[in-house]
C-alpha cells in the first residue's frame, strides 16, 4: 500500500484508511470560540486537488505549534497519516461530505512543481440571482466575487449590552447588480487595514464563508468566523471582471455611519402626515409603517411609573394624541441611556420628572412613529415613538392616499449569527450592593424589548436573543428608592 498513488479527493470517504493525497493548501484560518477572546479552536484548511475538488481539513489546537510550521497556503504537498470523519453538518466551506483530520504525525512532503497543475484557489461563487435560495441556510456557506464600488469605515455598534465593530460595502457584478456585505470584529478590522486607495483600480474581492439573511426587502451578507477575503485573486473570472470594469469612471464612494444612513432611509421611505391624519388610520392596515409627525411633547402622564414605561401626548397643528416610549427606544428619544435616567434621579415622587424629559416639552421634532403589536382590545391602539430627529420641512400625505403595503418579515443581523468568531454577550457592569439590589429590577424593566424597526434592525440583535424581561412578571412595582 505504500507504493498507491495518491488518492483523489473526490474518492476520500470518513473513516477509510487513506496512503496518500497530492493538494495544494489554497487557505488557511484560525477560528475563536465564542464569547472566549483569544481562544482558538485550531487550524482550518482548504485542500484542492489536480481534478479541482475540494475538501476541508483541520487539526486541534493543541497540535498547532507542531503542524503549523509544516504548512503554507499556496504551497503543494503530498499528505500522508491522517485521518479521515464525516463533515459538520453546519456552516460548510466545501460541498465535500468528509472532513481530512491532521494529526501531529501526519507527514507534509513539500512539491516543487506538479502535474496536472493544481489550481491556487477554489472557490465556489455564487451568482447574485442564486442568493436568494440561499437565505438563512447554514448548511454551506456562500462565497461571492464582485467589483468594489463603497466602503464604510469601521464603526461600532452596540448589539445588547456589548460593543462590535461593524463595517458595510457594496460590491456589483458583471450585469451591475449590487450586494451588500456586513462586516464583524477582525474580518472588518482586516479588510479596513488595507489601503485601498492604493489598490489598481478596478478592485475585484472574493468573499467566502458568508451568511446570506434578509433585512427588509434586501439581501446582506454577513461574515462567519470562516470567511476570508481575497483581492484580485488568480481564477479565470478575474479577466472578465476586470475588461467589464476596466473603464469604471468613478472612485470607490465612502459610505455614511450606519445611524446617518438608517435615518436618511426612513426619511424616504417614512410616511409624512399630521397627527390629525394618524389618528384615522386602521392601526392593522398600517402596523408595518413608520410615520413621521412634526409635533411637540405636550405633557406627560405621571400617573404611571416613568422608568416602566413613558406616556405622553404629542400636540401638532392639527390636534394631540397619546403615545409611549418603550425599552431601547427611550435612550434614543432622551439622550440618556435607561439607567442614568433612574440612577440620577433623587426624588421618590414619581410625578418628579427628569430633566432630560422636561426640556423636550414644547420643542418641535420630528417624531418616528409606528403601531404597536394588537394583543389586545386595550392597546390596539398604542403609538410608539422609536425615535427623534431634528425639525425638517416635511408635507403631510393624506390617509386616502396611503396604500397598504406588504413588506418581508426581517431577521435582525447580530454578531451572534457567526459559528465561532463573534464574542458573546459581556456581563452586565457590577453596580454597588445596595443600588443594585435597589434599581436592578427597575433598569431592566426600562429595557423591555418590543418590536424593533427595520432601521433598527439593521445594527441591532433578533429581538429574541434581548432581554426579556415583560412588565407583568413584575409583581410589584417600586419607586427608585424603594428597596
Amino acid at each position: 500500500m505504500e507504493n498507491e498513488g495518491p488518492t483523489p479527493l473526490d474518492q476520500l470517504a470518513a473513516y477509510k484508511k487513506i496512503v496518500r493525497i497530492k493538494v495544494r493548501v489554497c487557505r488557511i484560518w484560525r477560528p475563536k470560540y465564542p464569547g472566549m477572546g483569544d481562544k482558538y479552536t485550531g487550524l482550518h484548511c482548504i485542500l484542492v486537488d489536480e481534478k479541482q475538488q475540494a475538501i476541508e481539513s483541520s487539526f486541534t489546537e493543541m497540535d498547532y505549534e507542531i503542524i503549523v510550521p509544516k504548512i503554507e497556503a499556496g504551497t503543494c504537498y503530498e499528505i500522508m497519516n491522517f485521518r479521515t470523519n464525516y463533515a459538520r453538518a453546519q456552516y460548510r466551506v466545501v460541498p465535500h461530505e468528509t472532513q481530512i483530520i491532521f494529526i501531529s504525525k501526519t507527514v507534509f512532503k513539500k512539491l516543487a512543481s506538479v502535474f496536472p497543475p493544481i489550481p491556487r484557489h477554489i472557490f465556489f461563487l455564487q451568482d447574485c440571482n442564486k442568493l436568494y435560495p440561499r437565505l438563512n441556510k447554514c448548511d454551506i456557506l456562500t462565497d461571492v466575487i464582485g467589483h468594489l464600488i463603497s466602503v464604510q469605515p469601521v464603526e461600532p455598534i452596540q448589539i445588547n449590552q456589548r460593543i462590535e465593530d461593524k463595517c458595510d460595502l457594496v460590491i456589483q457584478n458583471i450585469r451591475n447588480e449590487e450586494a451588500k456585505i456586513t462586516l464583524w470584529s477582525d474580518v472588518a478590522h482586516a479588510f479596513s487595514a488595507f489601503s485601498l486607495e492604493q489598490l489598481h483600480q478596478p478592485i475585484i474581492i472574493v468573499f467566502t464563508s458568508l451568511k446570506v439573511k434578509l433585512f427588509g426587502d434586501s439581501i446582506i451578507l454577513n461574515n462567519t468566523g470562516s470567511t476570508l477575503f481575497f483581492i484580485d485573486p488568480d481564477i479565470p473570472e478575474l479577466n472578465t471582471y476586470k475588461s467589464v470594469f476596466s473603464t469604471w469612471p468613478h472612485p470607490i464612494k465612502t459610505l455614511p455611519p450606519s445611524k446617518q444612513a438608517n435615518e436618511q432611509d426612513i426619511f424616504q421611505t417614512g410616511k409624512k402626515m399630521t397627527l390629525e391624519e394618524l389618528g384615522y388610520l386602521d392601526p392593522d392596515l398600517y402596523k408595518n409603517d413608520t410615520f413621521l409627525c412634526k409635533a411637540s411633547i405636550k405633557r406627560y402622564n405621571t400617573k404611571y411609573e416613568w422608568w416602566y414605561k413613558v406616556f405622553l401626548v404629542l400636540e401638532d397643528e392639527t390636534d394631540e394624541i397619546s403615545a409611549l416610549i418603550i425599552g431601547r427606544s427611550g435612550e434614543k428619544v432622551f439622550g440618556v441611556p435607561c439607567k442614568d435616567l433612574v440612577f440620577n434621579q433623587r426624588s421618590v415622587d414619581q410625578k418628579q420628572l427628569p430633566s432630560e424629559f422636561l426640556r423636550l416639552i414644547g420643542q418641535k421634532k420630528i417624531y418616528h412613529l409606528r403601531f404597536g403589536s394588537r394583543r389586545n382590545s386595550l392597546n390596539s391602539n398604542d403609538l410608539l415613538i422609536y425615535n427623534i430627529s431634528e425639525e425638517l420641512t416635511i408635507q403631510p400625505t393624506t390617509p386616502q392616499s396611503l396604500s397598504k403595503q406588504v413588506t418581508v418579515s426581517s431577521t435582525a443581523v447580530s454578531s451572534s449569527s457567526t459559528p465561532v468568531d463573534i464574542v458573546t454577550d459581556s456581563p452586565v457592569d457590577i453596580i454597588a450592593g445596595s443600588h443594585k439590589r435597589k434599581r436592578e429590577s427597575i433598569r431592566r424593566a426600562l429595557f423591555v424589548p418590543f418590536k424593533t424597526s427595520q432601521a433598527e434592525e439593521i445594527c441591532e440583535t433578533d429581538a429574541q436573543d434581548q432581554d426579556q424581561i415583560p412588565i407583568k412578571l413584575f409583581k410589584r412595582k417600586s419607586s427608585p428608592t424603594s428597596s
